[in-house]
């Protein structure tokens, strides 16, 4: 019996997509990674994909340049940071803890600008696109 050329096409498009997929799956690892103290909660990325800033819950904020596992800095809040944000040239970072401060940070220093207290956990922060 003569296979069906139907058959023959299909068996030729799922080797396509398996070698296909064996690719995406190469392109999909990650350049890098670091692992915190406990979960990360938010992540935020510069508009220009220079930075990185992460919130998690073993209290830190962590700023990272896209090229390096290593921070660039680390801050410790009060408590889990709920969320953080940055501005679209990565010139500042802001975080909400849940111990109800906002911390704002200029790029260059794990020193807050300021902090300001609240009553209430800081679950979500934004930060405007010039800072």
């Amino acid at each position: 019996m003569r296979p069906r050329p139907f058959l023959l096409l299909l068996a030729g498009v799922a080797l396509a997509l398996m070698a296909a997929g064996e690719a995406d799956a190469d392109a999909e690892e990650p350049e890098w990674s670091y692992t915190t103290g406990d979960e990360v909660w938010s992540v935020a990325i510069s508009a220009d994909g220079e930075y990185i800033v992460t919130g998690s819950r073993d209290n830190k904020v962590y700023l990272f340049g896209k090229d390096s596992s290593t921070p660039l800095w680390s801050y410790t809040t009060g408590n889990y940071v709920d969320s953080v944000a940055i501005s679209a040239d990565g010139e500042y970072v802001v975080a909400g803890s849940d111990d109800g401060n906002v911390y704002l940070f200029n790029k260059d220093s794990s020193t807050p600008l300021w902090s300001y207290g609240t009553e209430s956990p800081m679950e979500s922060v934004a930060v405007s696109a010039d800072g």
